[in-house]
């Protein structure tokens, strides 16, 4: 049994999803000591599974394994809100639109045992959209789950707790593990007139102060409601920002997509406006998106960016694609401070980032840019082409103590295709270097950074192929250890807490948490550059009826 708060306003029609008459097999008021209620029952009936045919191919049998998926759901009014009790499938019929997210998180900060944990599920707010679950048999402090401090956005925990406001607690006199996210699940009494205190008495402590509460840092993140009075005002300052030169946006993998994008020669753009589909070679940009949706009215932009898809294609024609289209929201970052507090939206919605926590974390990231490497006036003067970077990696390695490794690639079991740096410095340093024209951009350096301090930390082979790569390009030179110093440098901006977004900081300050593990330093050096170009994408064609696109 679960327990849901929804949106008090809403009538009770609009909580649940749309039901039809064969799935539906009760539905009728009920009173719970005075109050009344609605009970909606039933059943969905599951086709045959996907896996059903390779199973009868594979032993030639029939298999008739359709079922049905019962579910059951109360609605309770408890002014200012509604509560739903689901059993079996009934956290199906919730409409998500009404659900108030993190509900049961709330009340898990307030009464979980921080020391008695089993379970914490979390996601990273970032652009890499890790998504981490934890168990614990017996039990463990949080410290034993690894949260990160920073950009940690915890989704669902589980653990002893301590229900004494609840009947089950005042009855037994025991703690019991309840599970908390979107949801609370725990025992709640059979009795109606204690369920409804149980159901006060929930609410009661999901107000409460919290403190003094150890887990008080996992309300520090939050999803908002897309009920939230703030949410128009940030949806139209995204509007904005969408008909703008796309410079307030950043990119942002949508999860699973990682892999496929950072590698992919081309981008597909499908169904954003009007126009037909956009072909992008090389790297997605935000420009890309807001050059077509800026021709739309500003209260239509965020209409068409939901409506729109992005599609990573390993070719630079775009006629390879390596995964399914994904809504292009998902594939941008943008965050605004409205009354000393910051939004950002990521993934497609908004989360709030306390005040508190944002003034640590730039605290944290200032003293962290500090540390500087010297770099060359070696100036970088893009021209638009594709190899910019490889260029420019070999004007530096014209300088004394300084090797260009840029696009010689190592590979080994764990990582079969990397680059283990852009430079070698004069003291061994693993400099990578990216143009950064944008805040969020420096998230995809960091992961090539990481990757590259991980393979030479743990696999042999990686340390070997760098050896062997600096002796070829500079005969005679030969490394006296692995590599302890890693260095960002970046042309387009500077490396300045201004200059990065907030998603970007929360990555930064993961990046040289897992560096300092690996017993590696992070440093950091601003390229001198001229200004860039802008870049445009290529609109295809419409294909004519009966004919072939060339």
């Amino acid at each position: 049994m679960s327990l849901f708060r929804l949106d008090g306003g809403a009538p009770d029609h609009e909580l649940l999803v749309p039901l039809t008459p064969e799935q539906i097999s009760t539905d009728i008021p009920v009173r719970l000591s005075g109050t009344h209620a609605r009970l909606v029952a039933g059943a969905f009936r599951t086709e045959a599974p996907h896996w059903l045919p390779h199973a009868e191919a594979l032993t030639g049998s029939t298999l008739e394994l359709s079922s049905m998926l019962p579910f059951a759901v109360l609605l309770v009014p408890r002014p200012p809100w509604w509560y739903a009790v689901t059993w079996g499938a009934g956290h199906l019929v919730l409409n998500d639109d009404h659900v108030e997210p993190g509900f049961g998180l709330r009340f898990g900060i307030r009464r979980l045992d921080p020391f008695a944990l089993g379970l914490v599920a979390s996601a990273a707010l970032d652009v890499s959209a890790r998504a981490t679950q934890i168990s614990i048999p017996g039990g463990g402090e949080l410290s034993a789950f690894r949260l990160e401090p920073y950009g940690e956005l915890v989704q669902r925990i589980a653990g002893s707790a301590d229900l004494t406001d609840l009947t089950y607690g005042r009855v037994t006199g025991k703690r019991h593990r309840i599970r908390v996210g979107t949801s609370l699940w725990a025992p709640l009494a059979k009795d109606p007139e204690a369920f409804l205190a149980d159901l006060d008495a929930v609410a009661a402590v999901v107000d409460e102060p919290d403190e003094d509460s150890a887990l008080r840092f996992v309300s520090q993140t939050r999803p908002l409601d897309r009920h939230h009075p703030i949410v128009p005002e940030l949806e139209r300052r995204l509007a904005g920002a969408l008909g703008c030169d796309g410079g307030e946006l950043g990119l942002a993998w949508p999860p699973g997509a990682g892999p496929d994008a950072e590698n992919a020669g081309s981008f597909l753009v499908t169904a954003l406006g009007a126009g037909g589909p956009l072909h992008v070679p090389g790297r997605l940009e935000p420009e890309h998106l807001t050059a077509r949706l800026a021709s739309i009215p500003e209260d239509r932009r965020l209409k068409a960016l939901r409506a729109g898809r992005i599609t990573p294609c390993a070719d630079e024609a775009g006629a390879e694609p390596t995964g399914a289209p994904l809504p292009a929201a998902k594939w941008l970052a943008y965050e605004t401070t409205v009354e000393h507090t910051r939004y950002v939206f990521h993934q497609g919605r908004w989360y709030r980032i306390g005040e508190t926590y944002v003034a640590q974390m730039r605290e944290q990231v200032s003293d962290l840019l500090a540390r500087r490497h010297q770099w060359p006036a070696v100036t970088w003067k893009p021209s638009g082409a594709p190899d910019d970077e490889h260029r420019y990696c070999r004007l530096v390695a014209e300088q004394p103590g300084y090797v260009c490794l840029d696009r010689d690639v190592a590979s080994t079991p764990l990582h079969p295709r990397f680059e283990l740096c852009d430079l070698l410095g004069p003291e061994d340093e693993l400099i990578h270097v990216k143009w950064l024209g944008r805040a969020t951009a420096a998230s995809h350096l960091y992961t090539q950074a990481l990757v590259s301090a991980e393979a030479l930390h743990d696999e042999p082979q990686a340390m070997a192929q760098l050896a062997d790569k600096v002796s070829t390009s500079d005969p005679g030179r030969v490394l006296s250890g692995a590599p302890d110093t890693v260095v960002l440098a970046a042309a387009g901006r500077s490396w300045h807490v201004d200059e990065l977004f907030t998603l970007s900081q929360v990555a930064l300050l993961r990046l040289d948490r897992a560096l300092r593990a690996l017993r590696a330093t992070l440093a950091f050096a601003d390229i001198p550059y001229t200004a860039k170009k802008k870049v445009s994408a290529r609109r295809i064609p419409k294909q004519r009826r009966g004919g072939t696109r060339r």
